[in-house]
């Protein structure tokens, strides 16, 4: 049981360790790797949680199938502009993981900016509606017809 407890305390001081050791994200450049990586994950994480809700509010399979395709070729420009902006692996050394996050992080972004204006956009929608019902019933009456 003795034994059992100084395990314990030892794997949490070692998880104590290890987190302050990740929020120093200056100490080294592997730390800013590692943390440059985390920033993109969690954009990617809200990134892919924006993109559900979208599909999953979109009606029809063409509608659905042309934000699945969007997002894809989102992702395809997203990975090529920032290869082309951090270049290769091999080329740039200990620096590249920190430049090829910092890049994908950047435009992971905007793009989930993006998609969240789309949901703020379809939570107007019903008011967009209603008052467009009106301009359009308006239009109606004063018609050619019925001036």
């Amino acid at each position: 049981m003795r034994i059992s407890m100084t395990l314990l305390a030892a794997f949490i001081a070692l998880g104590i360790g290890c987190s302050a050791q990740a929020e120093n994200c200056d100490a080294n450049q592997a730390s800013m790797n590692t943390c440059a990586a985390n920033k993109l994950a969690a954009l990617d994480a809200d990134l892919n949680k924006q993109y559900k809700a979208q599909m999953a509010w979109l009606q029809t399979p063409a509608k659905k199938q042309a934000l699945k395709d969007a997002q894809q070729k989102w992702i395809a420009l997203r990975d090529a502009d920032c290869l082309y902006q951090a270049g290769k692996p091999e080329d740039s050394g200990s620096i590249w993981p920190l430049v090829q996050s910092q890049c994908l992080a950047e435009q992971t972004s905007v793009r989930l900016k993006q998609l969240k204006s789309y949901v703020a956009c379809r939570d107007e929608l019903p008011a967009l509606k209603e008052g467009g019902h009106a301009v359009f019933r308006s239009r109606r009456s004063v018609g050619p017809g019925n001036r």
